[in-house]
């Protein structure tokens, strides 16, 4: 169902045109419809209810919706009124956009948003100085000036000293972690990793050669210390990477004890510890979070990016690096890559100018997601053991029969799409199938349909389990 927008709500929005009316109005909606302040599907006040509340004439607000038409932001239709069309909001190219109304299911393999509001104005605001970074080459394999200036100002912000010349600009979180592997792993290498994590990470590293010494799982966490130390003390480790903040899958939060006897013995070791700080910044409850691991090991390799708390079409991560490394990871960048797209770049640095509204914006919608989500969990599916995350993008989900194959494979028989616990787990993957990962970056109406099919599929799979029942086979 559709959201209709009143015509006092979208004059309060609107501001007294300068200049051309119907051009400027054109505009100013426009900018909130890219800003997702207004978003697709919502219904427009007619023509003559905006005229009245705006005090303009009907033909001038005629002609702003012809505008809006013309540019493939409206459609208007005799008895529907005029509905808001983002373009690509809903399209059937790629299996990570769907809608409740979309019959080929509903996707929920990723943990990654869509824009928040106020990331389009950054866009606009960019295009304005895009003529001085049209006078460069666009190559920049180290990133943008001025947006290294402005990441490594936020590393200082959070007690970190860092420079500008410590900070590299890729192509994403994942672009970073392949970086590092590149760079500074060879064939037979150990890695240290914690048993269940972001498996894409994993194969970054395995596919420079990396042996993975997994961490075994304790009660409170995806760390165990004690045994951590022992590893890096007996065997050489050539780096370790680990998800301290908001751990994925688990959400769960390394104690700052934990980090500083980690980072003590990776130091007396000689191993190169690799921290995804990527969830950092999605603080939903608003807790206290310890030290950065950086604060506990200064040659750390830092890596982050713009996609959890900001978008994942601007395709920005970065490394804050020791300065005695950044040289070989630019060199071996550049028999990859020759840098990270410039205008991303430009538009990242944009919101970074005044970052909280469009966080705050980020971290509301995720908020009211997550809490929407668990409230369906409790009322449609209470056997399984969910609690809260106090940050992250998903719910690390128990399931009390130990079978999250099969339920991930009954579920996309209801048009649902989910990635079974064995695929975080790294060593000994038939451990995964105590739990499901449940993103809830979907809108809200998303995930109500998409906990009714998992629903459907639980009560199903319980059926066919029954003595006299049929068995699903398990997908490798």
């Amino acid at each position: 169902m559709s959201v209709a927008i009143s015509a006092h709500r979208l004059a309060a929005a609107l501001v007294p045109p300068v200049g051309v009316a119907y051009r400027d109005l054109a505009d100013q909606i426009r900018l909130l419809i890219v800003d997702g302040r207004i978003t697709a599907g919502a219904r427009l006040p007619s023509e003559r209810e905006l005229a009245a509340a705006t005090g303009l004439s009907r033909t001038t607000t005629a002609r702003v919706y012809a505008e809006l038409r013309d540019a493939g932001l409206l459609l208007s239709r005799r008895g529907s009124g005029s509905i808001v069309c983002v373009p690509f909001a809903e399209s059937s190219a790629s299996s990570l956009i769907v809608t409740p109304e979309d019959d080929a299911g509903i996707a929920m393999t990723y943990a990654a948003p869509v824009a928040p509001a106020g990331l389009g104005r950054a866009f606009e605001n960019a295009i304005a100085r895009l003529p001085g970074l049209l006078s460069t080459t666009g190559y920049l394999p180290d990133g943008l000036p001025v947006l290294r200036e402005m990441l490594a100002a936020r590393y200082e912000e959070r007690g970190l000293p860092t420079s500008p010349d410590q900070i590299i600009v890729t192509s994403g979180a994942l672009g970073a972690l392949s970086l590092i592997a590149r760079t500074f792993v060879e064939q037979g290498d150990r890695v240290l990793v914690e048993a269940v994590s972001y498996p894409h990470a994993h194969e970054a590293f395995t596919t420079s050669g990396a042996r993975l010494s997994t961490l075994p799982v304790v009660q409170h966490g995806p760390w165990d210390v004690e045994t951590a130390v022992d590893m890096l003390a007996s065997s050489r480790h050539r780096a370790a990477y680990l998800i301290p903040d908001f751990h994925n899958p688990t959400s769960a939060v390394m104690p700052e004890a934990a980090r500083e006897a980690l980072a003590r013995a990776m130091r007396r070791a000689g191993t190169l510890a690799v921290i995804d700080e990527s969830q950092r910044d999605v603080n939903l409850d608003g807790v206290e979070l310890p030290p950065s691991f950086g604060t506990f090991d200064r040659d750390a390799m830092l890596v982050d990016s713009a996609s959890k708390t900001f978008w994942g079409g601007l395709r920005v991560g970065w490394i804050r690096a020791p300065r005695d490394l950044v040289m070989p990871l630019v060199q071996a960048r550049m028999t990859h890559d020759l840098g990270t797209a410039a205008f991303e770049q430009l538009v990242f640095a944009e919101v970074l100018q005044d970052p909280e509204p469009v966080l705050t914006s980020a971290l509301n919608g995720f908020r009211t997601q997550r809490d929407h989500l668990v409230d369906l969990l409790a009322t449609h599916l209470p056997d399984l053991a969910v609690s809260p995350p106090a940050g992250g993008l998903s719910i690390w989900a128990g399931l009390p029969d130990h079978n999250s194959t099969r339920l991930v494979a009954a579920a996309r028989e209801h048009g649902l799409l989910l990635t079974p616990g064995p695929r975080f787990f790294s060593g000994a993957p038939v451990a995964g199938e105590a739990h499901l990962r449940l993103p809830y970056t979907q809108a809200p109406a998303v995930l109500e349909d998409a906990v009714h099919r998992l629903a459907k599929a639980y009560e199903g799979r319980r059926a066919d389990d029954a003595p006299d029942g049929p068995r699903l086979d398990l997908i490798a």
